[in-house]
This record gives structure tokens, C-alpha cells and sequence, in this order.
């Protein structure tokens, strides 16, 4: 008896949930639209980061090698060695296989709701059940003890995304702590930090808590969201455990000549990081003279609480792209509400239009 094809799936892969990308196929459709819907950076990379890219392609026809310098490079940054840095193709690579090293079928991931959606997606393609805890109400925290309090003899994983995607809210050190002391698997993703140079990286507490990792992505602040490169930092075994399960070659010599050609460069980054804020304070001060709520940025992403309003998100989102071409974050209701969305600063030009739709439809 011949089976249909879905019958040799995998189980879980037929309810496992999927990571929607379909509103890409949409901004680079209509260049003539905002894209200020998915913490892109606006400006491009620089003419160094492009002959970076061009004389690698030079040597396109060899296999990269483990690109020791590089990770040395990586592994001052954070007073660790080479061999606690792990590169790969942007933080979706960690999010992967993170589930791949600590998940079987049957076991549990702690982490927020709402929360960066890769994350639950992947870690269902593992036959794993997502425990989801919703932040608090008000300030949108971490519901620390929620969370702990959701932990069984099934938890293998916590993720705690620091600051949190969409809330854009920090996880108090004392409270990281209480996590790092479990002795679960602990992953800190800290994607948005260049963004908040002032606060120091959580990098230090993998010398303490060898169970601990973070996550690191060049996508942000750096603009290399289409160029790939991100990477892993841990204890050396836990490095081990990544590298048996990243695909061999999964970063370009192009994308790494890139990355080496940027972290040369800090002034670089430091621009856009100038760009990003100043546009984010602006917002701010102009949703809150709306009557609007706005958390406090820390990334290059503002969560916007407009429910107060009565107007729904699906609304909204089409009120922007009706009024002034701008495409703006899709956010699910949180604690039942409908009418968050979340908005990343574009140019100068598309911020202008943004805060111009706001104006008019808000006021």
C-alpha cells in the first residue's frame, strides 16, 4: 500500500508553525514603499564593506578555511579566545541549531510571549513544545517567576532575548541571574546591543555559568541583514557542540571579509547607531504627544501600544500603506488587545513620511 507523501513527513512537521517572510516579496516588489516593518538598517554598506566583499569573490573558487584570525578578532572584543567564538549565517543559524543541540521530540523551550517568531518555529521542527509565558502586563517585562515557575524535568532550553524582541525591554541582572542559576541551557540573545553601547554585554557570565551562550548578529546595527554573519559565544565545549551541528562552509569568504571589513571599521557602525537613536527619540516624543504609548527603544525597533485608540493593528498597518506608503510591523494581540505595531527607522525621507502618517491619522 503506496503512502501519500505527507505520511513519510516527519510528524511535527506537519504542525509546526512557519516563519511568514511573504511581506519581502512585497517591499522589494514596491521599492516605493517604507520598509520600516523588520529591523533592517536603511543605510548601506560602505564602499569598504563593498571592496571587501569584491576581492573575496576573487577567491570564490577555494572552500573558506575555520577563519581563525577572524574569531580572534571576534574573541577580544569580549575578552574570550577563538575557540569560544562560533561564526555562522546570521543569528537564524544559532536559532536552528540551538534546537538541534539541546531539543528532542517531547521536550521543553522556555520563553517569552509574544517573542522573535524564528524562534518557536524552529524549535517545533525538532518535535520540541514551545512554553510560551506572556510579559507582564503594563511594562511588558519578563515574568521572571512565571517563567521559572514553568520549568520541569522536560525544560532544555530558555531563551531570553536581551532586549527583548518586540518589547524592546532589558531583563534586569538580577533576574538573569536567577536564570544562569537554574543550570538549564540558557541562551542571551543580544542582536540589538550595539545599539546601547553604554550597556555592557552579558558575554562574562559563560566564565561562571558554562551552561550559558549568547547570540550575536551583524543584521542590525552593522546592516548586514542580506549579507549573513553572526556568531556564537560559550564555554569551549559548548563551541564544539555548535560547530559538529553547523553545516560545514556555512559562512561565505564574502560575508566574513565583510564582517572583518566592518569591525576594522567601528566608526562605521557608530554612524548608524547615531542615525537609528535620533530618529527613535523623535518617534517617541511625537507618539506620546499623540496620546499613543511607546516603549523605549533599545534596538532598532519601537513597540507602539495603540489600542487606546480602538483602532485594530490590521488598521493600521493599512492606513500606513494606504496614506504614505510606509509597511509597518504586524504585532498579534498581547494580553487580548489588538492595536500594537512596531516600526524600525528607515531614511531620513521615510521617516519623515512616517511620522507624517502618525500626524495625520492619529491626530
Amino acid at each position: 500500500m503506496k503512502k501519500e507523501l505527507k505520511d513519510w513527513f516527519v510528524p511535527w512537521l506537519m504542525t509546526a508553525r512557519e516563519y511568514n517572510t511573504s511581506i519581502l516579496d512585497h517591499a522589494w516588489a514596491h521599492p516605493e514603499h517604507a520598509r520600516m516593518m523588520l529591523n533592517e538598517n536603511p543605510i548601506q554598506p560602505s564602499e569598504k564593506i563593498v571592496q571587501a566583499v569584491a576581492d573575496a569573490v576573487r577567491n570564490g573558487n577555494r572552500y573558506p578555511d575555520s577563519m581563525r584570525g577572524l574569531r580572534e578578532k571576534i574573541g577580544k572584543m569580549y575578552d574570550l579566545g577563538p575557540d569560544n567564538v562560533a561564526i555562522c549565517n546570521g543569528s537564524s543559524d544559532t536559532i536552528d541549531t540551538m534546537m538541534r543541540v539541546f531539543l528532542q521530540p517531547g521536550d521543553e523551550i522556555i520563553m517569552s510571549n509574544p517573542t522573535f517568531g524564528l524562534f518557536p518555529v524552529r524549535a517545533e521542527l525538532c518535535g520540541a513544545k514551545v512554553v510560551q509565558i506572556p510579559l507582564r502586563e503594563g511594562d511588558l517585562q519578563y515574568d521572571v517567576e512565571g517563567m521559572l515557575n514553568a520549568i520541569t524535568e522536560r525544560t532544555k532550553l530558555i531563551l531570553i532575548i536581551n532586549p527583548n524582541n518586540p518589547s524592546g525591554v532589558f531583563i534586569n541582572d538580577d533576574d538573569l541571574i536567577r536564570f544562569c542559576e537554574t543550570g538549564i541551557p540558557l541562551c542571551i540573545d543580544e542582536a540589538y546591543g550595539a545599539y546601547t553601547p553604554g550597556r555592557p554585554t552579558k558575554a562574562p557570565l559563560i566564565k561562571k555559568y558554562p551552561h550559558v551562550f549568547l547570540s550575536v548578529t551583524l543584521s542590525k546595527a552593522h546592516g548586514f541583514a542580506g549579507i549573513r554573519f553572526g556568531f556564537v559565544l560559550g564555554t569551549e565545549e559548548m563551541i564544539r557542540a555548535f560547530n559538529t551541528v553547523f553545516l560545514p562552509w556555512n559562512v561565505s569568504l564574502m560575508s566574513a571579509a565583510a564582517a572583518e571589513a566592518i569591525m576594522d571599521n567601528p566608526e562605521e557602525v557608530e554612524a548608524k547607531v547615531k542615525h537609528n537613536n535620533r530618529w527613535m527619540d523623535r518617534f517617541y516624543e511625537e507618539l506620546k504627544k499623540l496620546g499613543l504609548n511607546p516603549y523605549p527603544a533599545h534596538g532598532n525597533y519601537m513597540l507602539v501600544d495603540a489600542t487606546m485608540t480602538g483602532k485594530t493593528t490590521e488598521e493600521i498597518l493599512q492606513a500606513a500603506r494606504d496614506m504614505q506608503g510606509v509597511l509597518l510591523k504586524k504585532i498579534s494581540p498581547i494580553h487580548g488587545k489588538t492595536g500594537y505595531f512596531r516600526v524600525t527607522p528607515g531614511s531620513d525621507e521615510e521617516c519623515e513620511r512616517f511620522m507624517k502618517f502618525i500626524r495625520e491619522y492619529f491626530g
